[in-house]
């Protein structure tokens, strides 16, 4: 089976404690078509020190390149903008991958003839424990699919970048780039890719080993959660002059479970007055996406249980909503 050049991304910022285990399981690939685009994003500790004595021997495959600190977004685009292989995949360098990561996409790339491969991740602890297996799908089955397949493929998806194998020209024919400034960055960026893509194709291969660190955003209790909603208004500007007939109920679909996992999150920030604001704001974003609340029930595949939690905001029960997602919460009932 031929062997596709493989661009493997990874921007990098301050992980020194990291670094090493994700270069290390790159080196390990029993494929041999790849290169590797180190971007540095500004880096103060002593990541690059590290990151060159690694690579000193390895120059072929492993290219650093420096720039200033601009985000996981602008590092992301700058890997872009040297890549030259036919795929490209984004790896965190906190995190670490499987050695058969590249040899397993490739096949399947190769094989299903799709742009795009997903696959598995496992979440682990800092020390490398597993927490749990994480699907490239939630709903479907295994296999290949076009967009027209299926009435949920993409918000079914796991909407990380760093679980697939992307045909590179997806991004450059359609001028595709990760926002910058913003995060959840990654479903800015999917929902475009999947979209413009002929075919995608998942498997169940766990592959990608993410670390789940306490700075994390995950694990951030930062204002920057209402990120969410400019994420997603970009994405209705964007599906709607497309043909995609399910964007709406996708969209909907995102409103709904993202707005849950946000006020799970202002659960724990203790800067009540800005909180407030922000529960305001999630108010507007949920009327203004909702004019007709029972669309709530009948356009989207969220779970029932936030579904009902999205009505009541819709009916401007916003405030007792949080209050009833925090006991949530602190009972572990809602993880975050």
């Amino acid at each position: 089976m031929p062997q596709s050049l493989i661009s493997v991304i990874v921007p990098i910022y301050n992980v020194e404690s990291y670094i090493e285990d994700c270069l290390t399981s790159i080196d390990k690939q029993n494929y041999q078509n790849y290169e590797v685009i180190l971007v540095n994003d500004g880096s103060t500790d002593n990541t690059v020190d590290i990151v060159k004595a690694f690579i000193v021997n390895k120059t072929l495959k492993f290219k650093l390149f420096d720039k200033k600190n601009g985000g996981l977004s602008d590092a992301r685009n700058f890997g872009l903008s040297k890549a030259q292989g036919e795929f490209v995949i984004f790896i965190d360098s906190d995190d670490y991958v499987s050695p058969e990561m590249l040899n397993i996409t490739n096949q399947s790339a190769q094989h299903s003839q799709s742009d795009i491969v997903c696959f598995a991740l496992a979440e682990v602890t800092e020390q490398g424990e597993k927490i749990r297996y994480i699907p490239a799908n939630a709903t479907l089955k295994l296999g290949t699919y076009s967009l027209s397949d299926s009435k949920n493929l993409i918000s079914s998806s796991l909407p990380n970048a760093c679980n697939k194998l992307i045909r590179r020209t997806l991004f450059s024919e359609h001028h595709i780039q990760f926002p910058l400034g913003l995060w959840y960055e990654d479903l800015a960026t999917n929902p475009k890719l999947f979209f413009f893509a002929n075919s995608i194709t998942f498997i169940e291969d766990e592959l990608y080993y993410y670390r789940q660190r306490d700075g994390a955003i995950t694990k951030t209790f930062s204002l920057k959660v209402m990120d969410i909603y400019e994420i997603l208004n970009s994405l209705v500007m964007f599906f709607k002059n497309t043909p995609y007939e399910n964007a709406k109920t996708d969209i909907n679909t995102w409103y709904i479970n993202l707005t849950i996992i946000t006020l799970a999150r202002l659960s724990l920030n203790h800067e009540e007055s800005k909180k407030q604001a922000a529960l305001s704001n999630i108010a507007i974003n949920i009327k203004q996406q909702f004019p007709k609340p029972l669309d709530i029930f009948s356009q989207s595949f969220s779970k029932k249980r936030y579904k009902v939690f999205a009505l009541l905001v819709r009916l401007g029960l916003i405030n007792p909503v949080a209050k009833i997602i925090k006991f949530l919460v602190n009972a572990k009932v809602i993880t975050i």
